[in-house]
Formats: C-alpha cells, structure tokens, sequence
C-alpha cells in the first residue's frame, strides 16, 4: 500500500499551519493559547489545525491535567520542515520589525533541537576545521580528537548520546545560510552546553537566540569565532 503523500502536502498548504508549525520548530511544548500569542491567530483557529496536525501524526498532544501541551512529533519532522524551508523562496520584509525577527533567525536560531543560522554554521565549520568533526555525504562523524574534546572540555559524553534513539550526527541543512550544520543527539548536546551555560538565550523573536557577552567571550576565546 502506497503512503499517500498528498494529505501532508494539503496540511502543510496552509500558511496558518505553516506558522504554528514554524513555532513548534524551537523543540517546546506549547499550549493553544501560548502559540495564538505568537502567530496572532484565534485560539479557536489553532486548535483546529492542531487537531488535523496531530491526527495526521505531524504534533503530538501531552495533556497534564487541564492544560494541554502540542509539539512536533518527532526531530524527523523538523527535519522534513528544514529542508522544505531549504527550497522555499524567501518572503518579502514588509515592515521594519519583520527585517529586525529576519536578522534575529539568521543570526542564531534554534532548529528543533539544535542550533542553526550563522551560529550554527560557525560552530560546525570550526569543529570541521580542528578535526573534532569529519564528514560524509549525509552525515558527520566524530573523530577520536572529537570524542577527547567533547569529553574533557564540554563534559559531553559521546557515547551515551550514541545510545539514543535517533541520529547521532546528521547533516541538516540550513535554510538562511545554505550549508549544513550538526543536527541529531550531538547537535541537541551542544545547545544545552550553551544554554546552561547561558552562552545563548532566547531572544524576542520565535525560535531566536541571543549571545550572551558571556557567549561571544567564550567563541572568541575558545573558538576564534
């Protein structure tokens, strides 16, 4: 039996889905009223098109108590969103706080899980470059310098996250910049160093992330970033 592409397609027709949908890409669960917030879509609205989403195995519902938490189904979907957006021509900026939310997500953003944008790309380009990284077509792989690194300066055990039930390493490829950043269990490894160690945080725009002082202190140092 063939899987029947075009109902994905259909949902995914819609720019009101495509927005809600652009918000789940940061890896969080939201409830209806939080993502009405940010699209400035009824509440009554998102959640109709949360449920075709969810019966359609695009989000998944997590219910605690009365409160009612969506996310992306999987990292899978982020992945599929990812490359449409790859593809996807880019919008026209109509007003100046469009141009300031378009400079915010390119500068640094979360991608599910991950980082991406121009971050992203700094920080696969220098993990390549001091050989902590390789790569092949569709994946990087960890070279034993980059097991040592990760280890003794992140305290980022590799091979636990090798454990995981997903990706260890893969390529993603990056809508705004057009290269490929680290994404899977290491590339969701790396956001939290750099969230606990509030080397980033969320900026005001969806998805954004702001370096800290503390951030661009330590890419320089680091990194030479």
């Amino acid at each position: 039996m063939e899987p029947d592409i075009f109902i994905i397609t259909k949902l995914l027709s819609d720019p009101s889905r495509m927005h809600i949908l652009d918000i789940l890409m940061d890896g969080k669960a939201h409830t209806v009223n939080e993502i009405a917030s940010f699209t400035k879509i009824k509440q009554h609205t998102v959640s109709y098109h949360l449920k075709l989403l969810t019966e359609a195995q695009v989000t998944t519902l997590q219910t605690y108590g009365r409160f009612h938490y969506y996310s992306l189904k999987s990292a899978a979907i982020a992945e599929m969103l990812e490359f449409l957006s790859f593809y996807s021509p880019q919008r026209d900026v109509k007003s100046y706080k469009q141009h300031i939310h378009k400079k915010e997500l390119k500068v640094a953003r979360t991608c599910y899980d991950h980082i991406a944008g121009e971050l992203g790309i700094s920080i696969t380009n220098y993990l390549l470059q001091e050989n902590l990284l390789s790569e092949s077509e569709k994946d990087f792989q960890l070279t034993e310098a980059g097991k040592s690194y990760f280890q003794k300066k992140l305290h980022i055990d590799t091979d636990e996250l090798k454990k995981k039930k997903r990706k260890f390493c893969p390529k993603c490829l990056d809508w705004s910049e057009r290269k490929n950043h680290v994404g899977g269990a290491l590339g969701n490894a790396l956001l939290e160093f750099f969230s606990e160690k509030q080397l980033v945080i969320p900026a005001q725009t969806p998805r954004s992330l702001t370096i800290t002082e503390q951030g661009k202190e330590f890419l320089e140092k680091e990194w030479g970033i």
